[in-house]
């Protein structure tokens, strides 16, 4: 039977690069031994052919080819997890191993670190008194600069004794000078609020005395209200009085014009009828003048058209008769004037007709 060669999955090369070459070699002696006659066995399976569901032997060599491969694989999983029980239970061992070598090694540092410290500590002796000497020359420091300002420690533990006494002596004066100027400005307030008292009690004084000079106005000012508040009842009832005699002789006054105003009204809607009626009377006589006017022209123009052929004389008589003057001014003396005037011409027309 020909030797299957097996190249391993891209998956499982990935992490068979990663271990030694007798494990490569393992792996592909196991599944080159677990692979062998898996491909006829495929070929097996691919020449199944189930035609229709009567076809019983095909399907029987299906279920048979299952039950192999099935078989096949549970035994090769077996195999390799057999061979993962190795590796965990090396693994459990080698972990246990590395945690051993791990205690042991916290044990040896614990061991010389504690005699480093005792060594150090007292190595460092010097260090630790100077230290100690430092601290509290700053504490002292801190007390004596507290009496005179809130300084950050920093400012001054670092200062040399000459330059710490000079730095504490400014601190003293300055102290010194604040507390003087708030004395004399407590004095100031003390003596401030002693005016104050003074000018309060004073005032006091005196607003009792306006108080007293406002009681007196004030009864004073209530008696005038009253006699004031009399005088004026008196002549609000005086004006009342004279209001209603007036409303009264006003009342009879407009009762008097609006009578009057009645009358004249109706005297100037009767003069107004009147006039109206006159210039009606006036304009109906002008129409009728001006119709009969009007009627003498055609007339007149009838008679000239009839007498057209008369004689000369005839015809100009004629033509003189149709002359016509409104007489709507009659009353007038002017109008009379020229009436007789026009009537003065008609004569003479007819005269020097009559010389033809």
């Amino acid at each position: 039977m020909e030797v299957q060669v097996i190249t391993l999955p891209v998956e499982v090369s990935e992490l068979a690069i990663k271990v030694s070459a007798n494990k490569q070699e393992e792996v592909k002696t196991v599944l080159q031994q677990i692979f062998t006659g898996t491909d006829d066995w495929e070929k097996q399976v691919d020449a199944i052919e189930v035609k229709d569901i009567n076809d019983k032997m095909s399907i029987e060599l299906a279920e048979v080819a299952r039950k192999n491969s099935k078989t096949a694989r549970l035994n090769a999983e077996k195999i390799f997890d057999a061979k993962r029980e190795e590796v965990q239970n090396l693994k459990a061992e080698f972990d246990l191993e590395d945690k051993l070598w791990l205690k042991a090694k916290q044990v040896m540092q614990l061991k010389f670190k504690a005699i480093e410290e005792k060594a150090e500590w007292k190595a460092n002796f010097v260090k630790r008194f100077e230290a100690e000497q430092k601290e509290l020359r700053t504490q002292k420091r801190i007390i004596e600069v507290s009496k005179y300002a809130e300084i950050n420690r920093i400012e001054f533990e670092n200062m040399s004794e000459d330059i710490f006494d000079s730095f504490l002596s400014g601190l003293k004066a300055n102290y010194e000078v604040k507390i003087e100027a708030e004395k004399k400005a407590e004095a100031e307030r003390i003596e401030a609020e002693r005016l104050e008292k003074e000018r309060i009690e004073k005032q006091r004084i005196e607003n009792e005395r306006l108080k007293a000079e406002a009681e007196i106005q004030a009864k004073e000012l209530e008696i005038e209200r009253k006699r004031q508040a009399e005088m004026l009842a008196n002549q609000k009832a005086e004006a009342d009085k004279k209001l209603e005699e007036e409303r009264a002789r006003a009342k009879a006054e407009a009762d008097r014009i609006e009578s009057e105003n009645k009358a004249k009204l109706k005297a100037e809607q009767d003069a107004k009828a009147k006039i109206e009626a006159e210039l009606q009377a006036k304009k109906d006589a002008e129409i009728k003048a001006e119709n009969e006017r009007k009627q003498a022209e055609l007339k007149a123009k009838a008679e000239v058209e009839k007498n057209a052929k008369a004689p000369i004389k005839q015809r100009l008589n004629v033509w003189v008769d149709s002359f016509e003057i409104n007489r709507t001014f009659f009353e007038h003396e002017k109008a009379k004037e020229i009436i007789q005037k026009f009537e003065a011409f008609k004569k003479w027309a007819k005269t020097e007709i009559e010389s033809i």
